[in-house]
């Protein structure tokens, strides 16, 4: 009788903790805001955080709204011959509440103004034509850096796994 007890006693114990736990299952989506400007002639980290809190379907907050994001940046300036620069953004981590790292999946780009029809136009018809020396200056016509103003929101960014998290109130 007692072993049926005890057995009874830990499946009970066991059970609460099941359901203490919350589950946050692959492709949840997790929208982030990008906090900074960011801009491609400028080399610069990018801040981020989660914009809204996540929770599961017991309404139990998995992640907290302003967790920050850690977020992979790629940059390129504008170059001659109006090539446009241009910025890539990578989402990779975020913190659940029982500081759990949750792997992240997305990704947003940004590119500047190509002006590479203004730069070979006016560098290769006044180059040949008019300013035979001078006209070829105008090919190092730069294009436009890509800009990214603050409060941006990355709104294609999910969960790439399965996460059980700990403590959920």
């Amino acid at each position: 009788m007692k072993r049926i007890a005890s057995l009874i006693f830990c499946l009970l114990i066991l059970n609460l903790q099941i359901k203490a736990d919350g589950i946050l299952p692959r492709g949840t989506s997790v929208p982030i805001r990008i906090i900074s400007a960011l801009n491609s002639g400028n080399k610069q980290n990018a801040q981020a955080i989660v914009e809204y809190d996540i929770k599961d379907k017991n309404n139990k907050i998995l992640i907290r709204k302003g967790t920050p994001v850690d977020i992979q940046v790629k940059m390129k300036k504008a170059k001659g011959l109006g090539r446009e620069g241009y910025i890539h953004l990578q989402c990779l981590t975020t913190q659940a509440i029982d500081n759990q790292t949750i792997m992240l999946q997305g990704e947003w780009e940004e590119y500047g103004e190509s002006r590479d029809g203004l730069a070979l136009g006016l560098g290769i018809g006044f180059g040949l034509s008019v300013l035979p020396i001078v006209g070829f200056a105008f090919l190092a016509i730069k294009g436009k850096q890509a800009i990214i103003e603050p409060n941006t929101r990355l709104p294609l960014v999910f969960t790439t796994e399965d996460y059980i998290i700990r403590n959920t109130k």
